[in-house]
């Protein structure tokens, strides 16, 4: 992720924003592929995007692992809570790999609260700004975000994966606009930076 404003651009010299702009590109193209993928294929995409968390909490399994290794010197009590944690992102993972349709079912039940979480505090901090200016957007989408994570926790488990799947593919393009809109944004700052040096 990129986050930029005026007075670090202009810090920022030549090089590095073609530098940036180059990965922006990059990224941009990845995840348009990516969340087209997910809306074209969602049964494929959500069982590799099943896949890859699990290969992901293993990842961190391992790693954890290899920590409690690494900080064996240490009193036992201080390494129970991280041996517990490494199991449990093993288990988790082997479960994902494993079984593909639960592991996109956990993704879902995560996005739901998450959802109902954010919905919730929207709401409340909607209320508690009653009176300034965008509270009843704060307040609007905070009722949208429950009802969404309503329709969610409804759906059978077929339905959840799609609906997941096509989530994370739009999330996907959103963030490709996201990083072209950045690279265009850095455009004019690097032009003139050129323009300046040769000047």
């Amino acid at each position: 992720m990129f986050i930029f404003n005026h007075p670090s651009l202009k810090a920022i010299n030549p090089a590095t924003l073609h530098h940036y702009k180059k990965h922006a590109l990059v990224m941009a193209i990845l995840l348009l592929i990516c969340g087209v993928c997910c809306l074209l294929y969602p049964l494929i995409s959500g069982m590799y995007l099943s896949y890859l968390t699990g290969i992901m909490f293993m990842i961190c399994g391992f790693y954890s692992l290899y920590s409690l290794v690494v900080f064996s010197k240490e009193q036992w009590k201080s390494r129970l809570i991280p041996a517990l944690f490494a199991v449990a992102w093993l288990l988790l993972g082997f479960t994902f790999v494993v079984n593909p349709l639960l592991g996109m079912n956990s993704l879902s039940m995560i996005f739901c609260c998450l959802f109902i979480i954010g919905g919730l505090s929207r709401v409340v901090s909607g209320f508690q700004m009653r009176g300034h200016a965008g509270y009843g957007w704060n307040i609007a989408i905070g009722i949208f975000d429950l009802l969404i994570a309503a329709l969610w926790l409804g759906m059978n488990p077929e339905q959840s994966w799609l609906f997941t799947t096509a989530f994370i593919g739009l999330e996907m393009i959103f963030s490709a606009f996201g990083f072209l809109s950045l690279r265009r944004k850095l455009t004019p700052v690097s032009r003139q930076k050129l323009h300046v040096k040769h000047a």
